[in-house]
Formats: C-alpha cells, sequence, structure tokens
C-alpha cells in the first residue's frame, strides 16, 4: 500500500508536467490514461484464469466504470489540468469524508458528533486550499481544478460505496478489464475529437516516459497493488496510507519545478487529515 501511495503521488507532478510543458491537453491525457490501462489489462487477463461475467452484473460493472474510473481517474487529470499537483493529492485524502456522507445516505450510516465534527473540518481545509493556494509560478490556482477534483472524490466514494459487492465478487484482472472499457465508452464521444488533434510527431521522448508511467505504473500496477493491500490490511489501515500522496507530490514537484508548499497548504493538509481521523477511527 506505501508502494501503491508513493506511485500515486508521483503520478501528480508527471501529470502536471505533462500538461503544462509536454504539449497534452487534459482530455488527451484522460483518454490516454483511461484507453492505455484498459488495454493493459486485457493483455493482463491473456495470461491469468478467466473468470465469467455474470449478466446481472453487466449494468453494475458499466456503473463501477462510470463513477469509478471515468468520473474519479479522468476527473482528476482534468483537474490538475487547472490547479498544483499539492492541491490535487490532498483534495484526494477527502474521499473517505464524502464515503460517510455518502455511507449515510444509501446505508443508513450514523454521523454522530465527532464525526460531524470531522466533516466540517475538512470541509474546511478544502476550502482554503481552494481559495488561498497559488501555483509554482505564483499564479493563483483555478477554482475549477480544485471544485472537479473534488467531484471526482464524490464519484470515487460513490464508486467504493455502491459498487462494493461486485468489486469484491471479481478478481482484479476481470473486473478491471471490464470497467476500464465501460469508462472508455463513456469518455470517448468526449475526448476522441482532442485524440485526432494530437501532434503524435511533437511528443518528446521525456513526455512519452511520463505517460508511460501514469498509464502503466501509476494506473495498471497500482490498481493492483490496491487490491491486494486492500485483501491483508483492515480498512482502516488502508485509509492511512493516503496520506503519504501529498508529501510525495510535494518533494516531487520541488524537485520538478512545478510547485512549491505554501503555509496554507499545511494549515488545510492538517484540517483535512485531522477531519479524515475523527471520520475513519470512530468506534460504532
Amino acid at each position: 500500500m506505501l508502494l501503491a501511495m508513493v506511485l500515486f503521488g508521483v503520478m501528480a507532478t508527471f501529470s502536471k508536467d505533462v500538461l503544462t510543458r509536454g504539449g497534452i491537453t487534459g482530455p488527451q491525457l484522460v483518454a490516454f490514461r483511461i484507453l492505455g490501462a484498459a488495454l493493459l489489462f486485457w493483455l493482463g487477463s491473456l495470461v491469468v484464469p478467466q473468470q465469467r461475467i455474470e449478466r446481472r452484473d453487466i449494468l453494475k460493472i458499466a456503473g463501477a466504470g462510470f463513477f469509478g474510473f471515468a468520473l474519479a481517474q479522468g476527473g482528476y487529470i482534468m483537474g490538475l489540468s487547472f490547479t498544483s499537483p499539492i492541491n490535487g493529492t490532498i483534495e484526494l485524502t477527502t474521499m473517505p469524508i464524502f464515503t460517510l456522507i455518502l455511507s449515510s445516505i444509501l446505508l443508513h450510516q450514523r454521523i454522530t458528533p465527532r464525526r460531524a465534527l470531522g466533516i466540517i473540518l475538512g470541509f474546511t481545509g478544502a476550502f482554503l486550499l481552494i481559495t488561498h493556494t497559488t501555483q509554482g509560478d505564483g499564479r493563483p490556482t483555478d477554482i475549477r481544478g480544485d471544485i472537479i477534483i473534488l467531484i471526482s472524490q464524490v464519484g470515487y466514494a460513490f464508486y467504493l460505496t455502491h459498487y462494493s459487492r461486485v468489486i469484491r465478487k471479481y478478481d482484479a484482472f476481470t473486473f478491471n478489464k471490464w470497467a476500464f472499457t465501460f469508462a472508455c465508452l463513456f469518455i470517448l464521444p468526449i475526448t476522441l475529437p482532442h485524440i485526432l488533434e494530437i501532434d503524435w510527431a511533437g511528443i518528446s521522448v521525456k513526455t512519452a516516459s511520463e505517460i508511460f508511467y501514469i498509464v502503466g505504473i501509476a494506473t495498471f500496477c497500482t490498481f493492483l497493488l490496491v487490491v491486494f493491500a486492500q485483501r491483508r490490511l483492515l480498512p482502516t489501515t488502508v485509509s492511512v496510507y493516503n496520506y503519504v500522496q501529498p508529501f510525495v507530490a510535494v518533494v516531487a514537484s520541488m524537485a520538478m519545478g512545478i510547485a512549491a508548499p505554501q503555509w496554507m497548504h499545511a494549515v488545510a493538509a492538517a484540517l483535512i487529515f485531522t477531519g479524515v481521523w475523527l471520520v475513519v477511527n470512530h468506534p460504532d
């Protein structure tokens, strides 16, 4: 799980570099990530035992592909095209808060005063992050990026809450190859015109290497690592590792000169981390 979160944290910085210096737009990088991951999972499924999808689960997997991959993973990339990788990774840690809110609505899970305080602190931190931080060149971060990433976390929380049974029902290759395939169908109408505009000859070796990392390492490999870890660790233990991503993103962003941490990042992160801790570490 630690390795997966480190790889995710580096992906945020590489994605921002591709979007700002590599001549690749947000929709184009979304297409690379979703289509590339679908292809890799299909290729990987050829060398593992095959598992048949039950007909009654097809619509559920399609929904999981939309909320968990098209909206959550695609939305995260689109958000990074407007905001900084540090903001983006800190905002990823709000997911347990959205999961609790959706669980209270869909599964009637009780929100105690302590958890309510956690929700308030988490949203306060997110608000400060959106309104009081700048990018590496000193320009204010675009509020659209932060809002898109937060919406993507709502989608991922809904994916984990509403589709948890079908996720656990199938092995990692079977589920992911079909879920990513459905995600491709959802994003293609939006991304296809942008794909046709790609200047393939103009993509540098550095940008191509970063795209390979985003697709092959930070999506395909990390999704397998997370599934492996989730079957061996308690959910509360897994959630703690989310805190690794912002620190990795800070180091990677500083090393590449893409973004620099500010005091407001520390304040917002402290509020969000505390809020998530209150939400997750609470006896029912």
